[in-house]
């Protein structure tokens, strides 16, 4: 459950998109964008009574929200959604890109089962690249320009520390498709700067949410906080604390950067 935030004018002026944003890490951004003062546009896809909900709560908090339902991968749909968010709330000055694509079953029950093994696999990696790509990469390209107008922004990338280090096993389309994101990270970083816009990544380790659901991932949970150094895995509140910091003034100075929220897990 999603822990209560206070009310702060931390982003107080700022309008944010969470693309992705009905739903676990994705709505536990969104709600802390609001609490903290920002108008939030809330982008689902299939889970529009959660959006709905998720906006009600915003808006009860005392920040403005709008959902919008668009699929991230259509260059089309992800235009339509910048333009009708900046249409309802002003122009977008943080974006979160949350999305990971469709995952066919429970990533624990595919790890359990070794069935999706990166050698028997390259076209189930080369696809889930393609989707990490697109749903990074369209956000991005359409609220630049109402960035520059404002002379400046916050893009915040949602990866995944399987992207560096040893990946798990079964789930190689997931880290392939993370590098990718994170090289799309220090490569627009580098050119938006001179905009004011940052490009920051925020790589969570382990976060239990419905997705990944099961006694398996329960399991899981609990060996991974032994190995933990904070003594346990994060929650999706810790990964919103981190893009909140990320979104406001307290790290203007911070682009390129690749943060691991897993409670110093991916240091060892």
């Amino acid at each position: 459950m999603s822990q209560s935030h206070s009310r702060s004018t931390l982003l107080a002026g700022q309008v944010a998109l969470v693309v992705g944003g009905s739903r676990g890490i994705g709505a536990a951004t969104a709600r802390a964008l609001g609490a903290h003062g920002a108008a939030v546009g809330v982008n689902y896809h299939t889970s529009a009574e959660a959006a709905s909900k998720l906006v009600a709560e915003i808006e009860a908090a005392g920040s403005r929200a709008v959902a919008e339902r668009a699929d991230a991968t259509s260059a089309a749909d992800v235009s339509a959604l910048v333009a009708s968010v900046s249409a309802a709330l002003g122009d977008i000055s943080v974006l979160v890109c949350n999305t990971v694509g469709f995952v066919e079953a429970n990533p624990f029950d595919r790890i359990e089962s070794g069935s999706t093994l990166a050698v028997d696999n390259a076209d189930a990696i080369k696809d889930r690249a393609a989707i990490q790509l697109a749903t990074t990469l369209y956000p991005i390209r359409e609220v630049v320009p109402g960035m520059r107008r404002l002379g400046g922004g916050s893009v915040v990338l949602i990866g995944a520390t399987a992207s560096r280090g040893r990946p798990t096993r079964g789930i190689a389309e997931v880290s392939v498709a993370k590098a990718a994101q994170d090289a799309v990270a220090r490569a627009l970083a580098n050119e938006l700067g001179a905009d004011g816009i940052r490009v920051n990544t925020v790589a969570p380790g382990m976060v239990p949410t419905d997705a990944n659901a099961g006694a398996r991932r329960d399991a899981v949970v609990t060996e991974l906080g032994k190995a933990t150094p904070l003594g346990r895995v994060a929650q999706v509140d810790d990964v919103a604390g981190v893009v909140v910091a990320l979104a406001s003034d307290l790290t203007r100075h911070l682009t390129g950067a690749y943060l691991g929220v897993d409670g110093g897990r991916s240091m060892l």
